[in-house]
């Protein structure tokens, strides 16, 4: 899944995370846009054909689909042909020529995929899970901590993070929000968590540089190009992996004005934090999730 993946569970045997492991394996078989067997891969192979896929990938991605109705396509999981374009994920990442990404627009149309039951038609359009499949992994991963017996445990995957239970000493599990100007550890908040998941989504997870300016990879499928809205990150907490993953990327997208008011009228959990440093939640974020400031140049409210 292209990210790091970390899980800590207190429990007499560690078979709950090899079979997390494996789980894990195997949707990425199943769903990557790259490996040539997949699902995924076989579905944007043939434009205009019915293929069928496990009933996983139909699972995820009617979820998607359903978002991209939802957001209005601030969310979209037909945006492979776009991400080429730009090349992230490979050594070849640069700014695609307007020619090239109108190209890119043209295939990226969520509205024609199809789906009847396990058989899905691209419609032209060229699928990518990236932004939900790791929400969902994680999903069935809390799903089988449980079925262990295992009442303890963090798991990260990327930047969808689950907890449940108390550590051993009998304090809660902390999770902290990344300060966008420091390193991987560095954080600006730290937050609370027990049964519930957090996803964030950043600008500055990953990117590139090219003639002095840096392009990350959250894009807005409006103009195929990097999201610019004055966020740099957004984190969305729910009692679902796939729908924190989906709703911090769509928030993301959205900006902050508009994402606040679709937040609250959805009844999601958010925060957002802008370039200028100002932390922005829905109301009842801070107290639920003891929302505790860490880095004095940012500000709450």
């Amino acid at each position: 899944m292209d990210t790091f993946i970390t899980q800590t569970a207190y429990a007499n045997n560690g078979d709950a995370l090899t079979q997390n492991n494996e789980m894990i394996r195997r949707l990425e078989g199943e769903m990557s846009r790259t490996i040539e067997t997949s699902d995924v891969c076989r579905a944007n192979a043939a434009p205009g054909q019915d293929t069928e896929v496990s009933e996983e990938t139909a699972e995820v991605l009617a979820a998607a689909l359903d978002a991209a109705e939802d957001t209005g396509g601030a969310f979209s999981p037909a945006l492979g042909s776009v991400i080429a374009a730009w090349g992230f994920g490979t050594e070849d990442a640069h700014v695609p020529s307007e020619t090239e990404l109108a190209s890119a627009l043209d295939q990226a149309d969520y509205r024609t995929v199809t789906l009847s039951g396990n058989t899905v038609n691209t419609g032209g359009a060229m699928l990518d899970l990236g932004g939900v499949v790791k929400g969902y992994a994680l999903d069935r991963a809390a799903e089988n901590l449980k079925a262990n017996g295992v009442q303890s445990a963090i798991i990260s995957f990327g930047g969808s993070i689950y907890a449940v239970g108390e550590k051993p000493d009998g304090s809660s599990y902390k999770v902290g929000i990344r300060d966008p100007e420091g390193g991987e550890n560095d954080y600006m908040a730290t937050i609370e968590l027990n049964g519930r998941f957090v996803s964030t989504s950043g600008t500055y997870e990953r990117g590139f540089s090219e003639d002095g300016v840096y392009y990350h990879h959250v894009l807005d499928p409006a103009t195929g190009f990097p999201v610019d809205n004055g966020l740099v990150a957004v984190t969305v907490l729910s009692d679902s992996g796939i729908r924190s993953d989906i709703y911090s990327t769509a928030l993301l997208v959205m900006g902050a004005e508009k994402g606040a008011v679709f937040a609250e009228e959805h009844g999601i959990d958010a925060l957002f934090l802008t370039e200028d440093k100002h932390i922005i939640t829905t109301d009842g974020f801070a107290e639920t999730y003891g929302l505790t400031v860490r880095n004095g140049a940012y500000s709450l409210g």
